[in-house]
């Protein structure tokens, strides 16, 4: 028995260690220390984040797959029919000549080149024939034909100016006043449109 302590208070200690030692678990310091401690590592875990196997972004280094190239307009030879808008024009044949119409007619200033051409409507209105139908190209030159020269080629039709009910063709001469360098040109073409504001265009293969 502990010096200076009686049997009762002894009896009363040992009451008291058992008390404590019976005291909630969450009550204890040691406990709070623990959950500190956990709370602590739980905090530092959850802000590392393992990354995740992502693809890395690629810049765009492929190029766009391009718009597709515009197909290219097809080219006609001579007696072929090409369609424009709602005429079709006709390339039958070509010769040259120094001059049209005879004597009271015109001389080339170089050679006229005359295109034997049917004009047909197949719209569903009258179209009145004109020399702004048709343009011819050489390389990246362009000639008109010639008004004058292409009025006297026509004195047995009148080509020119003449309405075209539907339904009905047109046959006459266009002439182009130009050099022989030019008609001698192996890639000689001639452009046809509805007219000189004509969106639409066909194109006509008419060298040697």
């Amino acid at each position: 028995m502990a010096a200076g302590m009686n049997k009762q208070e002894m009896k009363q200690a040992k009451k008291d260690a058992k008390a404590l030692l019976k005291k909630p678990f969450y009550k204890k310091v040691w406990f709070w220390v623990l959950a500190i401690i956990v709370v602590i590592i739980i905090a530092n875990l959850g802000g590392e984040e393992t990354p995740k196997n992502e693809p890395a972004a690629t810049g765009s280094t492929e190029k766009a797959t391009p718009a597709k190239e515009k197909a290219e307009e097809k080219v006609f030879g001579i007696g072929e029919v090409v369609k424009v808008g709602d005429v079709e024009f006709t390339v039958n044949s070509t010769s040259t000549a120094k001059n049209v119409g005879g004597e009271y007619g015109t001389n080339a200033q170089g050679t006229y080149l005359l295109l034997d051409v049917t004009v047909k409507n197949v719209g569903n209105e009258a179209i009145t024939t004109d020399t702004s139908f048709f343009k011819l190209l050489s390389g990246e030159k362009t000639y008109d034909a010639d008004g004058s020269a292409s009025i006297y080629a026509n004195e047995d039709t009148n080509f020119f100016l003449e309405q075209v009910n539907p339904d009905l063709s047109a046959n006459g001469v266009v002439a182009f006043d130009v050099t022989d360098e030019v008609i001698n040109n192996p890639e000689l073409m001639v452009q046809v449109s509805t007219g000189f504001f004509g969106t639409e265009k066909g194109t006509i293969k008419v060298a040697k």
